[in-house]
């Protein structure tokens, strides 16, 4: 049975089908609980921009798509045993794009079916154990590491907001985020400056369950930048999920900085992500 998003309410049946996924697929899953949470409701307040199905089957959800019509961005999840769905999740006439991993030919044919050509556009998906976690490397006098607390919302919104602006983040989403299944402040990571300020930071998503945590998103003012705090967060922040029980992260990177932050911090490409494009 196919039927519309009843609001967020369905977010964590979306979010039972990742980790299903994942448990039966490790690396070829295509979304990690933390993508949906950081996905959805960072965007909290534009729902009315969205089309999204779920698929059901005994109560459980075993397909979804996810429309961002002001795009055209067209995402899908999809139950390893019910790939025969991928012809209705793709049956989208306003899609405009959409994201297969390059060496997934089934899904590439159901995309050209529909429509779909290569676009070129890549992110690699890297993945590392953690059985021996990176290192911390020192950081300069007075700037420390920490987890965010209870008063940070505000100066944790601001270094986002820097770091990717023009953003649409505010105080309110990211306290959605917050509130959010399985957000963990103590994974929340921050380097504060000398002055208070935050000048780097990295969000990591656990999903206990399978052991696997993925950081997203990460970022570093600019006037901070080459002093490796990027660097210095993301290894605490991986640390602190070892401490917590983690066996293993992943981490998609799009851009030459971010591939060298990630594989200096031990991680390995696993596959690319490629966007498909139609008129």
């Amino acid at each position: 049975m196919v039927r519309p998003w009843r609001g967020y309410e369905d977010l964590r049946a979306m979010q039972d089908l990742a980790l299903e996924t994942r448990r039966l697929e490790g690396p070829r899953a295509s979304w990690h609980v933390g993508d949906i949470a950081w996905g959805f409701r960072q965007h909290a307040g534009r729902e009315d921009e969205w089309k999204i199905r779920l698929w059901e089957e005994d109560g459980f959800v075993v397909a979804w798509s996810w429309l961002q019509a002001e795009r055209g961005w067209l995402s899908v999840d999809v139950h390893p045993h019910r790939h025969d769905l991928l012809d209705e999740l793709l049956d989208e006439p306003e899609a405009r794009e959409a994201f297969a991993f390059e060496d997934d030919e089934p899904r590439q044919r159901v995309l050209a079916r529909h429509g779909f050509t290569q676009q070129g556009d890549t992110m690699d998906f890297n993945a590392r154990r953690l059985d021996e976690p990176p290192p911390v490397a020192p950081l300069a006098d007075g700037f420390r590491l920490r987890s965010i607390g209870a008063d940070d919302l505000a100066a944790r919104v601001d270094v986002h907001r820097d770091v990717w602006a023009p953003s649409r983040v505010t105080e309110e989403s990211y306290a959605n985020v917050m509130r959010t299944w399985p957000y963990r402040r103590s994974l929340d990571c921050v380097v504060e400056t000398p002055d208070g300020r935050f000048a780097a930071y990295a969000l990591l998503w656990p999903d206990d369950e399978n052991g696997v945590g993925e950081l997203e998103p990460v970022g570093t003012r600019e006037e901070f930048r080459g002093l490796g705090l990027g660097t210095a967060v993301c290894a605490y922040a991986l640390q602190q999920w070892r401490e917590e029980g983690g066996r293993e992260a992943i981490v998609y990177a799009a851009t030459d900085g971010a591939r060298a932050l990630y594989h200096g911090l031990g991680f390995e490409a696993h596959s690319r992500v490629v966007g498909f494009s139609r008129t």
